[in-house]
């Protein structure tokens, strides 16, 4: 069983196996991978995450299991102008395409990925700590609706706290991983107060530091 980037060839075989299964199920013409498989942090248990050209019908998610593994494909017909949705394929790479079609599909991900997100004005900034005071507050009620906001809170902070500092969000792995490698002291307050066995203690904390100075 392959258990990591330490399986190259075996990693390849399966690409290529998916390739042949993408273009006789799905007729795909330029198929680009993404994730942990493309980036090569990935583990036996990983998602195949693509996005592909071809004849896409009116489904163009399609969700299945392949090879027991979960197959997260995107399917538009092709030349799609990307949008800011598809900024997870920023790290990709081209299976294999119709002319320049994934080369190019890269290169305007790529150029929107580098221009940043369009920026929080001060008014959106303070309403959006607001909020995270406002759900700290009733979660911190200890009922039925205050543990859901609870939840709540840990599901949306780590998206916040990228949405105030003027940076892309690009998912819990790909965010966790840029947060512990650039502010180790903020990913474990995170990482604390997300943990199966965390209080609202832990959650006060990393509120704080979502919300950042001032």
């Amino acid at each position: 069983m392959m258990s990591g980037p330490n399986h190259p060839e075996q990693q390849q075989e399966l690409l290529d196996r998916l390739c042949a299964y993408l273009r006789e199920r799905f007729s795909c013409e330029t198929v680009i991978l993404y994730g942990s498989r493309a980036r090569g942090d990935w583990d036996h248990a990983s998602d195949i995450d693509v996005i592909a050209f071809g004849n896409a019908g009116e489904t163009p998610h399609i969700a299945h299991r392949w090879e027991d593994l979960f197959l997260d494909l995107f399917l538009y017909p092709p030349r799609t102008s990307p949008t800011s949705d598809w900024l997870r394929i920023n790290d990709g790479q081209v299976l294999f395409q119709n002319e320049t079609d994934g080369d190019d599909a890269l290169a305007t991900t790529r150029a929107m990925f580098s221009l940043g997100p369009e920026q929080m004005s001060e008014a959106d900034r303070q309403t959006t700590k607001l909020w995270l005071d406002k759900m700290l507050s009733r979660a911190e009620k200890g009922d039925a609706e205050g543990d859901y906001r609870r939840h709540w809170l840990l599901k949306e902070m780590l998206e916040i706290y990228f949405n105030l500092r003027g940076r892309w969000y690009l998912g819990p792995k790909k965010s966790f991983a840029v947060l512990r490698d650039e502010s180790p002291t903020h990913f474990d307050l995170l990482r604390r107060a997300i943990a199966p066995d965390a209080g609202l203690t832990e959650l006060r904390a990393a509120i704080e530091v979502v919300k950042g100075p001032g």
